[in-house]
């Protein structure tokens, strides 16, 4: 999404642009970095190539939202180093409220960035640069690195909170197969606490039967841990529990990269997770390196995250231009109670109702094999979809009562989210929506995410199932009602996907549809 002032002829209206996700204006983005907010202000810096549309020449790009939809694209943020500590990795921010590092100067506490330097000799440091006018300009600290290799081919992406508990600064690191915990007073001299890795189960049988015969990745245990972010949350019966988060190349349920979450308890120096099974905070293939927001607006309590939409074994191949690589939507984080035990949940930050600006479609009771969706009229490339089906309770012996949503365009492309309640998963196809893309790419592979059904009960005592779906010009993101199963995808089309309709091996009842037009301008 472009601020109100863009002036470039065609910029933002490019085929496959989204409407509504950050994008940068031109070349290459991957990790969202640093997020912070200050001042009335969200600032979103990411990985980005200054120079073109391939993963390389790592900067930090910057923009900054007064509402966590509409950006402005600021100067490059952080610059890289090639010939001194190197390019710039990814990394967080923070505002030093206390000054307990020293470096105010002026009104303005000092925001600081912890980040990784990556060397041409292929070494990895933890390094910080600090501003003082609220975050838009930035300065190098002249001690870098604050924390220097230790002989570890991978040790990168700190994400810092302050512990209020115990007045320090803790942060999580990613190092190879595990994440490493320091604390610091002064976020500039930093102590090894301890470290967490997961000795459990890999996960591969639940990612094997997700996979429904497609490429499924070298398993959980086997892919490069990457940025971390370890969160507090709060239950529905006030019990404090931590979120630790790790991004996972490759391992993914649906092939690549992806993120895995834990929940369970720290103690300043040591994470214990509660579980031991694989948990995936978003099942499809386009969500990585999702991290948090330090800081929120005064009596603003959510956990605001955001994501990479991408995924690395197609990455670098996206047919876009002149820009490559674009954002999840942020999404709130909660902990909730289920049957089957704690889960996060993840739903759109609440701001995006502002981008409604009409109903284009909705009713209740709709009824049918075959159910046009758009009411007979070509549907906008931006839209968000409140879905909710019903089918017999219970259902005949010989029905499982599957259904598909496709999305299509009378140019024969489409893409297909199918619901299969016997088995309790939504499966995803864009074998007719990658257009520019070669099938080396892996994009059209069998996509698949799990659902529970009214809180975790079988077909043959429920029959309903919620979703909200956010549509783009290139992107799908699916949320199961109460944000325990999400499915996020790219897809690229020749000719927009302006049609809707459900299909069913038996008939069944919309029982309630909402189709909004988002307006991002």
């Amino acid at each position: 999404m472009s601020d109100a002032s863009e002036k470039t002829p065609g910029l933002f209206r490019e085929q496959h642009r989204p409407a509504f996700h950050f994008t940068p204006r031109e070349h290459w983005l991957n990790d969202p970095n640093g997020m912070v907010y200050y001042g009335g202000l969200y600032h979103l810096f990411y990985q980005h190539n200054p120079g073109g549309k391939l993963w390389g020449n790592m900067h930090w790009g910057h923009a900054v939202s007064w509402d966590l939809l509409h950006w402005e694209h600021r100067p490059v943020a952080l610059h890289a180093e090639p010939e001194g500590l190197g390019y710039i990795f990814s990394g967080c921010a923070v505002v030093d409220w206390r000054n307990t590092s020293g470096l105010q100067r002026g009104k303005h506490p000092p925001l600081a960035a912890l980040f990784t330097h990556h060397s041409r000799r292929e070494v990895q440091a933890q390094s910080l640069a600090f501003s003082v006018d609220g975050g838009m300009n930035w300065r190098m600290h002249p001690g870098n690195p604050v924390i220097a290799n230790p002989g570890l081919a991978d040790f990168r992406d700190p994400k810092v909170l302050w512990d209020k508990a115990r007045g320090r600064w803790l942060m999580a690191l990613a190092a190879g197969d595990r994440v490493m915990f320091y604390r610091s007073r002064d976020l500039l001299a930093w102590e090894r606490v301890g470290e967490f890795r997961d000795r459990a189960g890999t996960g591969d049988a639940e990612r094997q039967e997700l996979s429904s015969g497609g490429e499924s990745g070298d398993g959980a245990a086997a892919g490069v841990w990457e940025c971390p972010d370890l969160i507090p949350l709060r239950s529905a019966a006030s019990e404090r529990k931590w979120a630790l988060l790790l991004s996972l190349n490759p391992g993914a349920p649906n092939g690549g990269s992806g993120t895995r979450y834990f929940i369970g308890d720290f103690d300043g120096e040591c994470f214990r997770p509660e579980h031991d099974d694989a948990r995936w905070l978003d099942y499809g293939p386009d969500n990585y390196a999702s991290v948090s927001w330090f800081n929120m607006p005064e009596g603003d309590e959510r956990c605001v995250i955001i994501g990479w939409m991408n995924n690395w074994d197609y990455a670098n191949a996206l047919p876009t231009d002149p820009w490559r690589g674009a954002m999840t939507i942020p999404r709130e984080l909660s902990l909730i109670d289920t049957p089957a035990g704690r889960r996060l949940a993840a739903a759109p930050v609440r701001e995006l109702e502002s981008l409604r600006t009409g109903l284009l479609h909705g009713g209740n009771e709709l009824r049918g094999k075959r159910i046009d969706l758009s009411g007979g009229r070509p549907l906008p490339p931006a839209l968000e979809i409140e879905l909710e089906v019903d089918w017999s309770n219970p259902p005949p012996a010989d029905s499982s009562r599957e259904w598909t949503l496709r999305f299509c365009n009378r140019a024969g492309e489409e893409l297909l989210l199918a619901f299969h309640p016997r088995a309790s998963r939504i499966t995803a196809s864009r074998a007719k929506a990658s257009a520019g893309l070669t099938k080396e790419s892996n994009f059209d592979r069998p996509i698949a995410a799990p659902v529970e059904l009214n809180g975790g009960s079988s077909l043959g005592r429920a029959g309903h199932l919620g979703l909200r779906i956010l549509k783009d010009a290139s992107s799908l993101e699916v949320f199961q009602s109460d944000g325990r199963s999400l499915l996020s995808l790219n897809y690229f089309t020749a000719a927009p996907l302006d049609g809707l309709e459900l299909a069913a091996n038996a008939p069944i009842t919309v029982s309630r549809l909402a189709i909004h037009r988002l307006n991002a301008a």
